[in-house]
């Protein structure tokens, strides 16, 4: 069995190489783009408050601008779960070739 698999081993080191430099660079542009786009919603959010008590518009708009404002927001938080499931295949690979 240990035959079979040496093959599929060996081929899985660059992959790991690979995977580890996108997981470390997506990483980073998630981190560092989560300031402005948490600004950005928060300022989504703000107006959408200034809307409804300051009555600048219709509830629609509102609407529309939490909507923004909440996907600016989530967007960072997700970026961040795609770039920790790229992790994890990163350790099963890891996994599978050190027994």
């Amino acid at each position: 069995m240990f035959l079979l698999k040496l093959p599929f081993r060996l081929a899985a080191i660059p992959l790991i190489a690979a995977l580890a430099i996108v997981q470390f660079f997506t990483s980073l542009i998630a981190g560092l783009s989560s300031i402005v786009t948490n600004l950005i919603g928060l300022l989504g959010i703000t107006a959408a408050c200034c809307i409804w008590m300051f009555h600048l518009g219709t509830n629609a708009d509102a609407h529309y601008m939490l909507a923004v404002g909440t996907i600016f927001i989530l967007l960072p938080h997700i970026a961040q779960w795609l770039v920790s499931s790229v992790g994890n295949v990163l350790i099963r690979i890891v996994a599978f070739i050190v027994p």
